[in-house]
C-alpha cells in the first residue's frame, strides 16, 4: 500500500521549515522565554512528533521493501538482457550511415542497399549470424531505392527490380520504411508495382522526386492501414489521390506549394512540417494547410519571405486550433513588415506554445509588438498561452508590453540578435529584469513563470539578475524550483561577481532555484 505521501515517502504536516528552524535555534541561544503563541506551537509539535515518527518508520521500511523488491529485478532484467544480445548480434549497429541518402548516391551504393551488403557480409561470421541476418523480417524493413542511379548501372533494370523483390520479402509483414527517389523514368513503373504489392506494410514513407511522380504511383487507389508519416519532396502531385486511404496517417512532411500536394485524409493529421527549400512562394500557401487540418496539434514552418511584399496583407487568413506553432523565418535584412503580416494572418485560440527563430546565418526578423498584440487579444492567449520562445530584434519596453499580456506564461526563452554587431540588440537590461520581478501581493509579469531560460551579452547588473532570482525562488509553497538558464555568446568575457554568484548558489542550495549558466553552444543549448 502506497503512503499518504505517495510513492516516494510519507511528509509529515509538522516538518519545520529552515525559518522555524532558524527561530528556535535563536531561542535556544538567547535563553529568552517563548512567548504564548510560540509555546503553544512548540507543544503541539512535541505531541504530534512520536506518532509522526512512528509513520517515518513504517514507511521507511516499505521503501527499504520496495527498494529490494526493484534491486533484485534490475538484476533479474539485466541478466535477461545481455542473454538477448548473445542471441541477436548488433546488426543494427552495423548500418551504414549514408545508406538511405538518395539523390546522392553511385550506382554501387544503390546495390550495396538493395541486396543489403552489410548483412551479407555479418552472415558470413557463422552460420547462426547467417540466420539471425537472413531470417529476421525486422533487419528487411527499410527499404531505400533511387532510381535515378538506374539508368547508369551496368546490371540492368530487370537485376536491380529482382533484388529489390529480394529484400522485399526477406521482411516479410514486418512494417516498411520507405524511401523512394524517383526520376521519372518509363522504367520506374516496374519499381513502382514493385513496392505496391507490399503497400500494407508502409508505415514510414519519404518520397523525393523532381518532377511528376511516376502515375503508376501517384494515380493507385490503395489501402495503406499502417501508413503513420509521409514526406513528401515532389515537384508536383496534381489531385491525384495516392496516400487517401490511410486511416492511421498523422504526420505530413512537405516541400514545394500546397496546391501540388496529393488528396489526404486532412481531418487526421496531427503534425504538420513544411520547409520551403529556400524557394521564395506564395507566402499564404504553406501556412493554409492549418485550415485543411482541423486536428492539427503541432506545426513547424520553415519560410522563406524574402520575396513577399513588404506592405501587403497575407491573402489567405488561418484560424487554426493547433496547440503548438514553430517558425523558422528566411527574411529581408531590414524588413519590419514581415512578421507583423504573419501574426496578421493568424487566429490560434487553443496555441500553447508559440518558437520565432531566424533561418541559420539570416537576418534576424524585427519583432512587432503591436502586431502581436492584437493576436493575443484576437486569439486569446491570456488564457491559453504557456511558453515562448523568440530570436528576433525587440526592445526591453516592448517585449515586457508583450509579456504583460501573458499570465498564463510559464517557459520564456529569449535570444538576443541583431543584423549586424553594430546592430546587435540589447534586450536583457536591469529594466526588463527588474519588470520580471515577483513581488507578492502585488501584480507583476508572468507570475506563473516556472523557466527563464536566457542568451544573451550580459548587459545587465548582477545584482539585478541575482534579485530577480531571488523574487522568484520557490522555498516554502511546495512546488518544484524555479528554473534558470543563463548562457552568455562567445565574445563576452566578463563573470558574475563574486557576490552574486554566492547568492544564486545560496538558492540552489536551499532549492529554491535550479541554475545552469555558461557559453551558449547552439548544438548544446538549444533544446534548453
Amino acid at each position: 500500500m502506497d503512503s499518504p505521501g505517495g510513492e516516494l515517502g510519507f511528509s509529515s504536516a509538522f516538518v519545520p521549515t529552515p525559518i522555524d528552524v532558524a527561530n528556535i535555534q535563536e531561542l535556544a541561544r538567547s535563553g529568552v522565554c517563548p512567548m504564548n503563541s510560540q509555546l503553544s506551537k512548540l507543544r503541539t509539535t512535541m505531541a504530534a512528533a512520536p506518532a509522526e515518527l512512528d509513520r517515518y518508520d513504517a514507511d521507511i521500511e516499505r521503501l527499504r521493501r520496495a527498494l529490494s523488491r526493484l534491486t533484485s529485478e534490475q538484476s533479474v532484467l539485466a541478466s535477461y538482457t545481455d542473454f538477448c544480445r548473445s542471441v541477436f548480434p548488433h546488426f543494427h549497429f552495423c548500418l551504414p550511415d549514408d545508406l538511405y541518402v538518395i539523390f546522392a548516391s553511385t550506382t554501387d551504393d544503390e546495390v550495396d542497399r538493395l541486396v543489403r551488403r552489410y548483412l551479407l557480409q555479418l552472415g558470413q561470421v557463422c552460420t547462426r549470424w547467417y540466420r539471425v541476418a537472413m531470417d529476421t523480417p525486422k533487419l528487411w524493413s527499410t527499404i531505400a531505392v533511387d532510381t535515378e542511379v538506374w539508368k547508369w548501372s551496368f546490371i540492368g533494370d530487370a537485376r536491380l527490380a529482382a533484388l529489390l523483390e529480394s529484400s522485399l520479402t526477406r521482411g516479410r509483414n514486418s512494417p516498411l520504411t520507405l524511401h523512394l527517389g524517383i526520376s521519372n523514368r518509363d522504367s520506374d513503373v516496374v519499381v513502382i508495382e514493385s513496392l505496391l504489392e507490399h503497400a500494407h506494410r508502409w508505415k514510414n514513407v519519404f518520397v523525393s522526386s523532381s518532377g511528376a511522380p511516376c502515375v503508376a504511383l501517384s494515380s493507385a487507389m490503395i489501402s495503406l492501414d499502417q501508413l503513420e508519416m509521409l514526406d513528401l519532396n515532389v515537384d508536383s502531385w496534381g489531385r491525384l489521390p495516392a496516400f487517401q486511404n490511410a486511416p492511421r496517417l498523422k504526420y505530413l512532411a512537405f516541400s514545394g506549394y500546397v496546391r501540388d500536394l496529393p488528396l489526404l485524409p486532412w481531418t487526421q493529421i496531427k503534425t504538420i512540417v513544411y520547409d520551403s527549400h529556400d524557394t521564395a512562394g506564395p507566402r499564404y500557401s504553406p501556412l493554409s494547410v492549418l485550415n485543411r487540418a482541423p486536428q492539427c496539434a503541432s506545426g513547424t514552418f520553415y519560410l522563406d519571405l524574402r520575396e513577399c511584399p513588404p506592405h501587403e496583407p497575407w491573402d489567405v487568413a488561418i484560424k487554426s486550433g493547433v496547440n503548438q506553432l514553430y517558425f523558422q523565418l528566411l527574411v529581408s535584412e531590414g524588413d519590419d513588415a514581415v512578421v507583423a503580416n504573419l501574426f496578421d494572418a493568424l487566429t490560434l485560440p487553443n496555441l500553447e506554445g508559440l518558437e520565432i527563430y531566424p533561418s541559420d546565418s539570416a537576418s534576424p526578423p524585427i519583432w512587432s509588438s503591436s502586431h502581436f498584440l492584437a493576436l493575443v487579444e484576437r486569439s486569446g492567449f491570456d488564457s491559453c498561452l504557456t511558453w515562448l520562445a523568440i530570436r528576433a530584434v525587440v526592445s526591453d519596453e516592448e517585449l515586457l508590453r508583450c509579456l504583460r499580456a501573458l499570465p498564463k506564461l510559464e517557459r520564456l526563452l529569449f535570444t538576443e540578435c541583431g543584423s549586424s554587431p553594430a546592430s546587435f540588440s540589447t534586450t536583457i537590461t536591469d529594466n526588463f529584469l527588474r519588470g520580471l520581478f515577483l513581488v507578492r501581493g502585488m501584480a507583476s509579469v508572468t507570475p506563473n513563470l516556472r523557466l527563464l531560460s536566457l542568451r544573451c551579452g550580459l548587459h545587465f547588473s548582477d545584482s539585478v539578475y541575482a534579485n530577480l532570482l531571488a523574487t522568484r525562488a520557490r522555498l516554502f509553497d511546495g512546488k518544484s524550483a524555479f528554473g534558470a538558464n543563463l548562457w552568455w555568446f562567445g565574445p563576452q568575457k566578463r563573470e558574475f561577481s563574486v557576490e552574486a554568484m554566492e547568492r544564486i548558489n545560496q538558492l540552489v542550495v536551499d532549492g529554491g532555484i535550479s541554475f545552469n549558466t555558461g557559453e551558449y553552444i547552439p548544438a548544446v543549448h538549444d533544446s534548453n
